[in-house]
């Protein structure tokens, strides 16, 4: 687990490359932890994020970490030299990841008597800087950067089997491909001085019908083997 330019950082060592980011969860899981039995919930944690790894290695992305009930995801690397296929990689991960779990997982959820899961997901591409941090014995490489805290604020705004992006990523889709977000844009306000940071819903179905080609072409290669048309 983790973006391969970075895993070998020493302690306080960092790094940056531009990527897109994602997050990818579950909805209102906490709700599902007060209520249902906890091996029930460890079971279902287990499967869904096991396989929406699985998933974001299958198109060429990096897990970053696991949170919880979701999965923190990374696409493209300093060897890429076009974003835009980082961008089209994570966005057909999101929609075979939702599909998957709307369909496939929910239905063997239900043959087990289980209430369905739904996911949902945000991301956003732009600078990411790496840092690890902790101690000599106990540490971890971070990610810092506003893209990767913004894709978590767009998974927020998504409702559940949606995709919602920064316009950081937004930029390097087609532009039939996303629509504003009913409550974008996203304003910051210091010292007197307002900026705003737009976000947009995407539409996923063609991106599901291209994800079996674009897994079948990578194989397990890295997306700097794929060349856009």
């Amino acid at each position: 687990m983790g973006h391969p330019d970075f895993d070998h950082l020493p302690l306080g060592g960092s790094g940056d490359c531009h990527g897109v980011v994602a997050f990818i969860d579950m909805a209102a899981f906490t709700a599902r932890t007060f209520w249902d039995d906890p091996r029930e919930v460890l079971w279902l944690n287990m499967a869904v994020l096991t396989q929406v790894a699985k998933a974001v290695q299958g198109f060429g992305g990096h897990v970053l970490g696991l949170r919880g009930d979701g999965v923190f995801a990374c696409f493209g690397d300093r060897r890429l030299p076009d974003m835009r296929v980082a961008a089209g990689a994570c966005v057909a991960a999101c929609a075979f990841i939702l599909d998957a779990a709307r369909g496939p997982l929910n239905d063997a959820l239900e043959a087990r008597g289980m209430e369905p899961v739904r996911l949902r997901a945000g991301a956003d591409f732009g600078e990411l800087s790496f840092v690890r941090i902790g101690t000599e014995v106990a540490s971890e490489v971070n990610v810092v950067g506003f893209s990767a805290n913004f894709a978590s604020k767009c998974e927020k705004y998504a409702s559940a089997w949606g995709l919602v992006v920064g316009e950081g990523l937004a930029g390097l889709l087609p532009e039939k491909d996303v629509m504003h977000h009913v409550d974008s844009p996203k304003r910051y306000t210091r010292q007197g001085e307002e900026r705003r940071y737009r976000f947009y819903d995407v539409s996923l179905p063609a991106y599901l019908s291209l994800s079996g080609e674009f897994q079948e072409q990578l194989k397990g290669r890295p997306l700097s083997s794929i060349v856009p048309h």
